[in-house]
């Protein structure tokens, strides 16, 4: 018998993903608000030094002894350096590329998160839920409109950040009894910050100062601090979902975080989105509730 029982809830964990939606947003454009001022491994390395110290507190107090390490500990070791690199890879994407471009190429992971399930982990995907898939992709293209002609080389950071993240959100799943929740994100922050400042380390060793760290303000510790608090929360919910659901369950959901992008590009970037934004929610929503409905 697996040591932690998961028990499969679906609705639960589409309950989790929402919360995980209506929070992203807002961390992202506190990301592009740093991406002009501070190196992307510094607002990661700052975001998860911040995860340590929470953790670390919260382990402490309310995790018995024997629970603190994971075993077997390297799923959960490679999974933090998988999603080290992808949460690097999206910081650059967003400080380089607009907000809804960015966030439209790393849509990319549901489709990866879906496909693999099927043929790594054997998840039963059938018509409906490829349906929705592809029904949400749509809509999420609808919805933010890119022009993949103009997003030009930075385009391949958000596509390798959906790559690492869709196999982390595997590893979540196949691997998600050997260990509490918080345990899981303890094993990424620390991951993280050894990777984070071994970039910031070399990078000043060898003068390379696109990477060299900078004395954030008031009102940029304010946004590390949601980047931070923030993620502690995304990061909660979105894998407390994949543990209690199944992936082909929880990844359409994903898409409806295009929505929440897209108005706040509009709000704090004055990017206004094209008249297609209405159909491509209409799709988008539309298919999280097919997959809903498939779970009643």
């Amino acid at each position: 018998m697996s040591k932690f029982e998961i028990i499969d809830d679906p609705k639960k964990g589409i309950l989790f993903v929402l919360g995980f939606i209506a929070t992203v947003p807002f961390i992202e454009a506190s990301v592009k608000l740093l991406g002009g001022i501070m190196a992307p491994p510094q607002i990661a390395f700052m975001r998860f030094l911040i995860h340590i110290i929470v953790l670390s507190i919260y382990i402490y107090l309310y995790i018995p002894k024997e629970d603190w390490i994971a075993r077997p500990s390297w799923p959960l070791v490679l999974r933090g350096v998988l999603a080290s690199l992808g949460t690097l890879c999206v910081y650059a994407g967003l400080a380089i590329l607009p907000l809804v471009d960015a966030v439209a190429i790393f849509f990319l992971t549901p489709i990866i998160i879906t496909s693999l399930s099927a043929i790594i982990l054997r998840e039963k995907v059938g018509v409906y839920r490829w349906s929705a898939v592809v029904a949400g992709m749509t809509g999420a293209l609808l919805v933010i409109g890119p022009n993949f002609d103009n997003v030009g080389w930075g385009a391949i950071f958000p596509a390798l950040a959906a790559l690492f993240h869709g196999t982390a959100t595997l590893i979540t799943r196949k691997w998600a009894n050997i260990a509490r929740l918080p345990i899981f994100q303890y094993y990424i922050a620390v991951t993280a910050v050894i990777i984070m400042g071994s970039i910031i380390l070399i990078g000043d060793l060898v003068g390379y100062e696109s990477v060299a760290p900078t004395i954030p303000d008031n009102f940029q510790w304010f946004l590390l601090a949601v980047i931070a608090f923030g993620s502690i929360a995304t990061n909660l919910l979105l894998t407390q979902a994949f543990r209690i659901a199944p992936s082909s369950v929880i990844a359409p959901f994903l898409y409806l975080q295009i929505i929440g992008s897209t108005i706040m590009g509009l709000i704090i970037f004055d990017h206004l989105p094209g008249k297609q934004t209405a159909l491509g929610a209409f799709l988008v929503i539309s298919a999280g509730l097919v997959i809903w409905w498939k779970e009643k």
